[in-house]
C-alpha cells in the first residue's frame, strides 16, 4: 500500500491523528446508540488506525470479502463500535457515518452490539461470547497455510478475555502447528467489567505466551501525550509489519502485548486502579453531557490537521486494483500448485469407500463413519479433520494416514492435531470452515457438551463444521455414565432452530448408513458450496448390525428427507402401531417389530436418521409414515424428549394439513437420573434391558401400551 515520501516522514503523526477521529466518532455513535462499552474501544484507536492506515492490513474496500484480504478477528467482540468506525472512515462499501449511528438501533442495522460476520460488511468473524475469536483467527490462518493462500490473520483479544480457557488451549495449538501467518493483539488494559485484572487474575501474559513458544513483543502505549503515543504508534506499525515478514518462515505466531488504558484519552473515562465496582465506563456509553466535557479533549489533541494529508492517508489504506491483480494472480497459481500436491499425497492411498452386508459382523457406526471419511479425504484436499487426542476413538487414525498430520514442518497436513481441548477444536474448524474447507471434529457425544457455547455459537450465527459424536448413549457400557451420550440430540436440537436449520442432525442406525451420512455432507456441501449451519454426526462405539435396505426405494433420497419406513409387518393393511427409532436402536424395534408379528400385532418401524427434518410439513414422515389414528412409541438412547417432542410436532403438523395421526402413548428413551440405577458400568445389552430399549423391552412396553 504506497505511503507518499511526504507522508512518510509524519506517518506516525498521521496515524496518530487519525486515532483521535476515530476516537470521536466511536463516542458519538455510543452516545447515540444509549449503550455499549467505551473504556475498551478507545484503549484501541491506535490499534484500528495503525490497522487500517498504516499499511498493514490488506482490503479492498469495494469488496470487503475479498478472498485474498488479511483477516481480522475481534474477538472481544463488545469493542467493535471503534472498528466501525475505522470501517466508516476507511470507505468501505456498505459503511457511513449514518450507519454506523445506527448502533444498535435494530436487529436490521449493520452497526450491531458485537460483531456479527454475515451481516455486516468488513467482518470476517462474529464474536461477543469472549475466548471464541482466538480459535476462529487460528482455523482461519491454518486454512491460508494448508490451501497456499498468503494472507494474514490478525486477531484482537482482550486481557480480561485472555482468563477464559479457550485462549489457553489456542494458543498452545497455534504454536504446536507453527502458525506463523497468526497474529494476536492482546489489548492489556488492565480492567474488566467489574474489577481491575489483578483483582481477579494472577496471569502474565508474557512468562504464558513465551512459554508456550510465542514470539512476544511487549508495546507501552498507556499514554495519550502526543509525543509517547507517536512513538507508541511507531513500535506498533514496525511490530504488526514485521509480524506480516515473518510469516511462513519463523515457525511460531505472534503476540503483541499492548499496555493501553481502558478508556484512553478522555481523563474522566480513564482506569487507573480504581477498587472493584468503582470504574464505570466499562459498559456504560458516555451521557450527552459527558459526550460534551471529552469532546474538546480528544479535540485539542488532534487541532486542525491538513485535510488533504488526512484524505489521502483514508484513500491509500484500501489496496489498489493493480496490486490486488497481482495478489490474485500470485495466490491463484499458488492454490493451483497446492491444490495438485495435495492431490499428489491422496492418490497413493488405497482407499475404498465402505460396502457392508447384512450377514457381516457387527460393527460401530464411527467405523463407516470413520472409514468413508478417509476416503472422501482421499478425492477432495477440501475434507479436514481434527480430534481431541481421539482419533483413535473416533476412527479419525485413517483419515490422518491418507493426509498427514499437519504441523511446523508439514503444511500440506488435513489433520489438523488438538490437544483435550473441544471448545478450541470446534471454534479452529468454524475458521476453517469460514475459508471454504469441510472440517471434522470428533470426539465422544458427551464431550461435545464441554464446547455447548461453541456449538450455540455456530447455529446462532451460520458456522459451518461437522461435530461427530462417538461413544454415543448408554449403549457405552462399562466406561459408566460419565461417558454416556444421553443429553447431546436433545441440547443440539435445542440450538436448532424451530424447522431444524440452524443445525443439521444425523443419527445414523448402522455402520452403513453412517458412511452414506458422511458422503452425503461432503458431496452435498461440493456441489451446493458451505451451508451456513453446523451439523451435527451422532455414532455408536458398540456394535449394531447391518440392516437390509435392499427394498428401500430411492434410499439416497429418503436419507437426505431425514427418516424411511425401515419395517412393517402389516403389509398393506393399517399397523397396531409405529414404531419411530433412531440411530442404534433401530434394530432392536426391528427384531420386537418380528417378536410382536408372532404375536399377531402388526407394527410399522420409522427409521429416524435427522430427528430435527421429521416436523417439516412437506417431509417424508409426515408424507409416509403416519396412517391414520394410530398411536406411536418414539425409542432412542438418549433423553427420551428429544425424539419424542420432534415427532410431537410432526403430529402436530401433520394435523394442520388436514391428517389424522395417532398420538404418541409412550416415549422410551435412557434414564442417566442419579437417583436411580437404570446406566452404569456394564455391558450394552444390560444397559438397553434396564431401560427398555432392547427387543425384549420394546415387545413388553407395546404390549401393556396397548393393553394386549
Amino acid at each position: 500500500m504506497p505511503i507518499s515520501n511526504k507522508q512518510r516522514l509524519e506517518i506516525a503523526e498521521l496515524l496518530r491523528l487519525e486515532a483521535e477521529r476515530l476516537r470521536i466518532l466511536n463516542l458519538k455513535a455510543l452516545t447515540h446508540a444509549g449503550s455499549g462499552h467505551p473504556g475498551g474501544t478507545l484503549s484501541l484507536a491506535e490499534v484500528m488506525s495503525v490497522l487500517f492506515f498504516g499499511g498493514v492490513l490488506r482490503y479492498d474496500a469495494q469488496d470487503p470479502s475479498w478472498e485474498n484480504r488479511d483477516r481480522l478477528i475481534l474477538s472481544e467482540g463488545h469493542t467493535a463500535p471503534i472498528l466501525y468506525s475505522a470501517l466508516t472512515e476507511a470507505g468501505v462499501k456498505g459503511w457511513s457515518v449514518e450507519a454506523l449511528m445506527d448502533l444498535r438501533k435494530n436487529p436490521d442495522v449493520i452497526a450491531q452490539g458485537h460483531t456479527t460476520r454475515w451481516l455486516t460488511p468488513g467482518i470476517d468473524c462474529s464474536t461477543g461470547a469472549l475466548g471464541m475469536g482466538g480459535s476462529k483467527s487460528l482455523g482461519m490462518a491454518l486454512a491460508a497455510r494448508y490451501k497456499g493462500q498468503d494472507y494474514h490473520t490478525f486477531a484482537i483479544i482482550g486481557d480480561g478475555e485472555s482468563e477464559e480457557g479457550q485462549i489457553y488451549e489456542a494458543a498452545s495449538n497455534a504454536a504446536l502447528v507453527g502458525a506463523d501467518n497468526l497474529t494476536w493483539i492482546l489489548n492489556r488494559n488492565k480492567a474488566q467489567q467489574s474489577a481491575g485484572i489483578q483483582d481477579v487474575s494472577s496471569i502474565d501474559h508474557e512468562k504464558l505466551f513465551k512459554s508456550l513458544g510465542w514470539k512476544t513483543v511487549v508495546i507501552n502505549g498507556e499514554s495519550a501525550e502526543i509525543e509517547k503515543n507517536r512513538e507508541y504508534i511507531t513500535a506498533l506499525r514496525a511490530a504488526l509489519l514485521q509480524a506480516k515478514q515473518d510469516a511462513h518462515h519463523v515457525g511460531q505466531p505472534t503476540v503483541l502485548i499492548l499496555d493501553t488504558i481502558k478508556g484512553k484519552g478522555v481523563d474522566f473515562m480513564e482506569y487507573h486502579g480504581q477498587k472493584p465496582g468503582e470504574y464505570k465506563f466499562h459498559g456504560v456509553p458516555p451521557t450527552e453531557e459527558q459526550l460534551a466535557k471529552a469532546l474538546p479533549e480528544i479535540e485539542a489533541r488532534l487541532g486542525s490537521p491538513d485535510a488533504d494529508q488526512i484524505s489521502s492517508l483514508l484513500k491509500e489504506g484500501p489496496i489498489a486494483p493493480a496490486t490486488r491483480h497481482q495478489v490474485d494472480d500470485l495466490n491463484q497459481q499458488r492454490m493451483k500448485e497446492r491444490r495438485l500436491k495435495l492431490m499428489e499425497i491422496r492418490q497413493s492411498a488405497q482407499v475404498s469407500f465402505p460396502a457392508y452386508k447384512p450377514t457381516d459382523k457387527p460393527l460401530g457406526t464411527r467405523v463407516g463413519f470413520g472409514s468413508a471419511l478417509a476416503y472422501m479425504a482421499a478425492q477432495h484436499p477440501e475434507v479436514v479433520a481434527t480430534s481431541p487426542d481421539l482419533q483413535d476413538s473416533v476412527h479419525m487414525f485413517d483419515i490422518e494416514k491418507v493426509t498427514r498430520r499437519h504441523g511446523k514442518s508439514n503444511p500440506l497436513g488435513a489433520y489438523f492435531p488438538e490437544g483435550i481441548s473441544e471448545s478450541n477444536a470446534c471454534g479452529k474448524c468454524a475458521g476453517l470452515g469460514y475459508e471454504g474447507l469441510i472440517p471434522f471434529i470428533g470426539t465422544f457425544d458427551n464431550f461435545l457438551l464441554e464446547a455447548a457455547d461453541e456449538l450455540q455459537h455456530a447455529a446462532a450465527f451460520g458456522s459451518f463444521y461437522i461435530a461427530v459424536g462417538t461413544h454415543s448413549g448408554c449403549g457405552v457400557g462399562p466406561d459408566g455414565k460419565s461417558q454416556m451420550g444421553v443429553a447431546g440430540p436433545g441440547v443440539i436440537d435445542d440450538f436448532s432452530g424451530p424447522n431444524g436449520d440452524m443445525f443439521e442432525m444425523y443419527e445414523p442406525a448402522d455402520a452403513q448408513e453412517a458412511a452414506e451420512v458422511t458422503r452425503l455432507i461432503v458431496e452435498r456441501t461440493l456441489r451446493d458450496g458451505t451451508p451456513r449451519h453446523p451439523i451435527y454426526l451422532r455414532c455408536t462405539r458398540h456394535n449394531l448390525p447391518h440392516l437390509d435396505r435392499s427394498k428401500i426405494q430411492d434410499y439416497p433420497k429418503k436419507l437426505q428427507e431425514g427418516s424411511y419406513v425401515m419395517g412393517d409387518t402389516a403389509g398393506s393393511a393399517k399397523p397396531d402401531l409405529v414404531i419411530v427409532a433412531s440411530g442404534a436402536t433401530v434394530s432392536e424395534s426391528l427384531k420386537a417389530s418380528a417378536e410382536l408379528a408372532n404375536q399377531k400385532i402388526r407394527v410399522r418401524v420409522i427409521n429416524v436418521v435427522s430427528l430435527n427434518k421429521i416436523q417439516k410439513a412437506d417431509s417424508a414422515f409426515i408424507r409416509d409414515g403416519l396412517p391414520d389414528e394410530t398411536p406411536l412409541l418414539t425409542v432412542h438412547d438418549a433423553e427420551a424428549h428429544a425424539l419424542g417432542h420432534r415427532v410431537a410436532e410432526a403430529i402436530n403438523q401433520a394435523r394442520l394439513i388436514g391428517k389424522k395421526p395417532g398420538m404418541i402413548l409412550k416415549s422410551l428413551g435412557a434414564n442417566i437420573s442419579p437417583l436411580s440405577n437404570h446406566v452404569g458400568s456394564g455391558t450394552s445389552e444390560e444397559n438397553y434391558r434396564r431401560n427398555n430399549l432392547d427387543a425384549a423391552g420394546i415387545v413388553a412396553t407395546v404390549k401393556q401400551i396397548l393393553k394386549k
